[in-house]
């Protein structure tokens, strides 16, 4: 997860919007792990390869077999190597990729061979060696020959990921695998790219891990990360969103300072500490941070419509108008935020303002209840299309007949009508659900004594 807000991606829980990113490439430009799908049926031919190589392992089996033979009492490297692969629309495609398959063995063969080294198969289409004795920095070079022999031979190229042993507190057997989290790593950087096993590693895994709702698994790759780079901000925003998924605000809000206190301009851990006090009923702190992370982040919806919304219901719709215009200018789509535009407008009584917004909200959804209501309201205080507006306040109330305010604009506009028997009603219902109407109530109660009298 990066702090790139041009690349935002959103996580949307039951309550909440986090903000996150991907980890992006060196160069700061999120790229997709490969340009082509990789496509199972033209993976590595395990039994040719088992009739070329006996006693291949593959798998858990070379994983356990590996970890084994190399032992915890030297160090050692571990790599994952994947040819990239080719667009197969045809059965002979997909034979010509498993025939180069089988040549980029004999090419992984010879080198870990000279190197006395082991290698098998990491997954279906991902090869495993081990380097044993050696550190990443002195298997550079092995490995970017191997990836030139193969250019070289067979005009593709081959993604290799590294791993180092000793590593933190990980066993040989998690080495290994962690050889294949440097290749996902190594995939962001485009084909024939290679990556050493670092704190961007555990995040794209970590990444992987929380998209498949393996929350706890992802945080345990976000701390592992942060031990690796303390500092690393991305990796502390991530960290963050995890723990406000699982609703403990005070571990997401202490990951999210610890990110401010590296970069006090880090918008999504400004944005994401507002949302948590927002989600501990702190409005005035989850505002000041929104408000200090909105010139940062002009181009991000969900920080323009938080802030304008919350200044909205702090009683300043004149500041909240551009934050929410801004807002529906990146979502034009959402009925929500034009619906929000208007109340802007109609809190400071800017009617003819508000009327487009509300209009434009109904056309994206024609049962958002407040756009019906509010629009009602607008009708009303321009005193004309008042049968539309009593229409649109009725089916209001019909939608959501437990909110006040929608009673009491309809109570008006009946009575106005002269339905002074619904009106009533109306205004009876808005005062048990909290609405001031006793006023009102109060008047077309006497006018009906003294219509009786």
């Amino acid at each position: 997860m990066t702090s790139d807000p041009g690349d935002v991606n959103r996580n949307l829980t039951a309550t909440q919007h986090f903000l996150f990113s991907r980890t992006p490439a060196d160069d700061g430009q999120a790229l997709p792990p490969e340009s082509v799908p990789r496509d199972p049926a033209a993976g590595i031919p395990e039994n040719a390869l088992r009739q070329r190589y006996p006693g291949l392992r593959t798998h858990d089996g070379y994983v356990n077999w590996a970890a084994a033979k190399v032992g915890d009492s030297q160090p050692f490297t571990a790599l994952a190597l994947r040819l990239d692969a080719v667009l197969c629309r045809h059965e002979e495609d997909r034979e010509r990729q498993r025939q180069l398959s089988l040549q980029v063995a004999e090419l992984i063969d010879k080198m870990f061979a000279a190197e006395s080294g082991w290698w098998g198969l990491l997954a279906p289409d991902t090869f495993g060696g081990v380097l044993p004795g050696r550190d990443m920095a002195s298997s550079l070079p092995q490995v970017k020959k191997l990836q030139e022999q193969v250019n070289a031979a067979l005009e593709r190229t081959l993604t290799i990921g590294l791993a180092p042993y000793p590593c933190l507190k990980y066993a040989p057997a998690d080495v290994i695998a962690n050889a294949r989290k440097a290749l996902e790593h190594a995939a962001f950087l485009g084909p024939g790219g290679r990556a050493c096993f670092d704190a961007v590693s555990l995040n794209i895994s970590g990444d992987r891990h929380y998209d498949a709702g393996e929350v706890d698994l992802a945080i345990a790759e976000f701390r592992n990360a942060l031990r690796l780079d303390p500092r690393n901000v991305n990796v502390l925003n991530s960290l963050g969103v995890c723990f406000g998924v699982q609703e403990n605000h005070t571990k997401a809000l202490t990951a999210f300072q610890a990110a401010l206190k590296i970069n006090s301009e880090e918008i999504l851990a400004l944005y994401n500490a507002g949302l948590i006090y927002q989600l501990m009923d702190k409005p005035q702190k989850a505002l000041a941070l929104w408000l200090k992370a909105a010139p940062l982040g002009r181009d991000v919806f969900e920080l323009n419509y938080q802030a304008g919304k919350l200044l909205l219901e702090s009683g300043q719709p004149e500041k909240a108008q551009d934050l929410i215009r801004r807002a529906a200018e990146l979502k034009p789509e959402s009925a929500m935020v034009q619906r929000l535009m208007g109340d802007a407008y109609l809190a400071q009584r800017l009617v003819d303002q508000a009327i487009p917004p509300y209009k434009k909200a109904l056309r994206l959804h024609p049962n958002e209840a407040s756009a019906l209501s509010c629009l009602g309201r607008c009708y009303e205080l321009k005193n004309e299309n008042l049968d539309i507006a009593l229409a649109f306040c009725q089916q209001s109330v019909e939608i959501m007949p437990a909110n006040g305010r929608f009673q009491l604009r309809l109570g008006r506009l009946l009575r106005k009508s002269g339905q002074y028997e619904k009106a009533l009603a109306a205004f009876k219902k808005a005062e048990a659900l909290g609405e001031d109407a006793r006023d009102a109530i109060l008047a077309l109660e006497d006018r009906d004594i003294h219509k009786a009298s």
